[in-house]
């Protein structure tokens, strides 16, 4: 009786030990994309990963008006001008032509609405999260897998807005 006990008395410590480290998300964004988000501020955040295998989207947006989030960006080699690649592309935005079409993988509901406004003039992070993948930040063979694990962030200079995206299958 007292080894049964022990055993629940453990187990109960360790559920609350594991509940009690609460993340930021915030950091959690700034230590994946390379960019400092302590002073940033939540315009939109959307989670709906869940479930047994955590698939969902997260869409997350923050004004960032700070001269030193854009030097940041143009300093870090994972940063890239846009536009996009053709397969991002397909990912965000979606890709339309008089015989097919493909995307956006990217959606705030069901309406296929890419989650992000099109943006022209700025900067994206791209980083593949998937089992397959052999260069995190290579997006040349993410369409040809069955499911996506991908991270995609978007800094849009004329409005100054940062959007992350997560988007798992």
């Amino acid at each position: 009786m007292k080894r049964l006990l022990c055993i629940l008395l453990c187990v109960f410590l360790l559920c609350i030990a594991g509940c009690a480290k609460s993340r930021n998300a915030k950091d959690d964004i700034s230590k994946t994309i390379g960019i400092d988000l302590t002073n940033a501020e939540y315009a939109t955040r959307i989670d709906t990963h869940g479930g047994f295998h955590g698939d969902g989207n997260t869409i997350v947006s923050m004004p960032v008006s700070s001269e030193s989030v854009l030097e940041q960006i143009q300093n870090n080699p994972q940063w890239h001008s846009l536009p996009f690649t053709e397969n991002l592309t397909a990912v965000v935005y979606g890709i339309t032509d008089e015989n097919s079409s493909i995307g956006p993988y990217i959606t705030v509901d069901d309406t296929r609405s890419p989650a992000v406004p099109e943006i022209t003039n700025g900067y994206y992070f791209f980083l593949d999260r998937h089992s397959q993948s052999t260069d995190p930040h290579d997006d040349t063979n993410v369409l040809s897998r069955a499911s996506f694990n991908l991270t995609i962030a978007i800094y849009d200079c004329d409005t100054e807005m940062l959007y992350y995206l997560e988007f798992d299958t």
